[in-house]
């Protein structure tokens, strides 16, 4: 290794990108010894447009251009890092990466990047950093490129007798609408990495369906992300099976951020640390919010609501808590159902200490349960724009309690589409429903 790539130096460079910015001296040597040094001769073309993305490459020394053909987009020197999406998802390249000097490179692997993040919360943190950092650059490009877009427009309007001075400004125009598609690109592959993150962190349906036999679950995010989550678990020691309804704060990328969060957390608590009483799951989960958010240093009160239930079968037990969430509980054969409620504190916001309460009680085989966000009782109508409602909601899951669960999810999202009409969907709908 050369003393400009020495593992020091490394961790000097890592520092200072944005996706292991809050990553400590021990993952940042990690990292530092597994990157690959390799040299890039004046001229040559690190890798072409349309070539399967893997790596992320960071430069040590020299200078790179990121081009189109003869367009240059952008030129990168020490420090900087191009192919970072490569390291997310196997996706074509956008453009070419062409040397313009000799340059050294620093080489990361996508294979040994998902082991890094999966096991570092921090690394996952810096991903959404730079996805949500740039999507919003590219919203302001847009809106710049949009402005001189309209008033190239205009000026061409006024100088229709110029027959010269209109094909050079059409020629311009159209330059800008290559440069806003490509942004347009850009911004689309931001959130779609997004939404492939959102699906790996989201717990296979298998081992739902394994243990709820007889369920469904409604999930329509409002975007191509969404801010509500489900999660589930299942003890092997005890065979009980945790089932968590989350509402995060948001919707879009910021509720999926917070979506991210409460899946890793949820998985390091429960999974990792053997923590299985409902109350202290959610206290131990406000308290890892408060301070990834560091909340008690910003005013920001971003959190979740949310329900959760450990279910066991052999003793037909069910235990409850919940943070401003709640469960609707009908038992076999009853008019009415019981609205089971958490306690009125969400996750995340003032406070890191907070206490929760659980509650037990005893079912009856045939009861049904459903667990639900407020995405699909908000919904405003397309014919009235009147909301759904809860009281609407419930007379519907009175309704068919009784039909098989498969059947079930298709009326309940009928019933939705039909009552949204033409009106956009106002929020991120998720509703979760199993019989015992």
């Amino acid at each position: 290794m050369s003393q400009l790539g020495s593992t020091e130096r490394r961790m000097q460079i890592l520092k200072n990108i944005s996706i292991f910015a809050n990553s400590d001296d021990a993952l940042l040597r990690k990292v530092a010894e597994t990157l690959t040094e390799i040299l890039a001769k004046k001229g040559e073309i690190v890798f072409y447009k349309g070539d399967v993305g893997r790596k992320m490459y960071i430069i040590l020394k020299g200078l790179v251009k990121i081009h189109d053909q003869d367009y240059t987009f952008a030129t990168l020197t020490d420090g900087q890092v191009f192919g970072e999406y490569a390291l997310l998802d196997t996706e074509e390249r956008s453009a070419s990466v062409t040397a313009v000097e000799d340059t050294q490179l620093l080489v990361l692997d996508q294979k040994m990047f998902y082991g890094i993040m999966i096991t570092h919360v921090s690394v996952l943190q810096g991903i959404l950093k730079v996805l949500v950092g740039r999507a919003r650059n590219n919203n302001k490009l847009q809106e710049e490129l949009a402005r001189e877009r309209a008033y190239i427009i205009q000026q061409s309007e006024e100088i229709k007798s110029r027959s010269e001075e209109i094909l050079a400004q059409q020629d311009e125009i159209a330059k800008k609408n290559a440069v806003l598609h490509e942004q347009n690109q850009l911004i689309t592959s931001s959130i779609e990495y997004a939404r492939h993150i959102q699906s790996s962190l989201l717990p296979e349906m298998s081992e739902f369906t394994k243990n709820l036999p007889h369920s469904f679950i409604f999930y329509l995010p409002k975007d191509v992300v969404s801010g509500d989550y489900y999660w589930f678990y299942e003890d092997k020691i005890t065979h009980r099976f945790l089932v968590v309804c989350a509402d995060c704060t948001g919707h879009g990328v910021p509720g999926a951020m917070m979506s991210f969060l409460g899946t890793t957390y949820l998985k390091q608590i429960v999974e990792f640390e053997g923590v299985r009483d409902t109350d202290e799951i959610l206290e131990r989960l406000n308290k890892e919010i408060f301070l990834a958010l560091k909340q008690g240093k910003r005013d920001t009160k971003d959190g979740m609501d949310l329900c959760m239930v450990w279910i066991d079968k052999p003793t037909k037990t069910i235990e409850f808590a919940g943070a401003r969430g709640q469960m609707f509980v009908i038992p076999p054969n009853a008019t009415e159902g019981i609205a089971y409620q958490g306690d009125k504190i969400a996750i995340g916001g003032e406070r890191a200490e907070k206490c929760f309460t659980r509650q037990f009680f005893q079912y009856e085989e045939g009861t049904s349960f459903y667990m639900f966000t407020d995405g699909y009782r908000d919904q405003f109508s397309g014919t009235t724009n009147r909301k759904f409602m809860v009281s609407r909601q419930r007379e519907l899951l009175l309704s068919i309690r009784d039909l098989p669960f498969e059947e079930q999810h298709k009326i309940v999202s009928n019933t939705h589409f039909e009552w949204k009409g033409k009106e956009p969907q106002t929020d991120d709908v998720l509703m979760i429903g199993y019989q015992l």
